[in-house]
């Protein structure tokens, strides 16, 4: 079984270098994660590192991100975090809500992927 991830939504943040058009272009655009590659939007990294911690997200969000939960509509207390050596906009550092959501920052805008399992 294989866990894929589907753009299903955006939260344009605050000074966000991306606008409404850009982000609603990226709706539905598949993501690929295994344990040494990302790939999105046709563009891959390869041979990656993984560190993941979890964290509080109300104190992430603030200091990482300048955001709230209520801003990104979240309701979780704790997030995990997943910092990468992709160069890939975004996967330097992204996070994984409980319900197995990913958020992806990129250009300012919080783009929430939605779990899709492959049998």
């Amino acid at each position: 079984m294989r866990v894929l991830w589907t753009v299903s939504g955006y939260v344009i943040g605050k000074g966000s270098d991306w606008g409404e058009q850009d982000a609603k272009a990226l709706l539905f655009k598949p993501l690929d994660i295994n344990d040494t590659e990302i790939t999105f939007d046709g563009q891959v990294c390869k041979n990656i590192n993984f560190r993941k911690e979890t964290v509080y997200a109300a104190e992430y969000l603030s200091s990482a991100w300048q955001s709230t939960p209520q801003t990104l509509g979240i309701k979780d207390q704790e997030l995990q975090v997943f910092k990468t050596d992709c160069a890939l906009p975004g996967f330097q550092e992204y996070m994984r809500l409980g319900d197995g959501r990913l958020i992806v920052p990129m250009h300012g805008v919080f783009f929430f992927f939605e779990p899709a399992v492959i049998r």
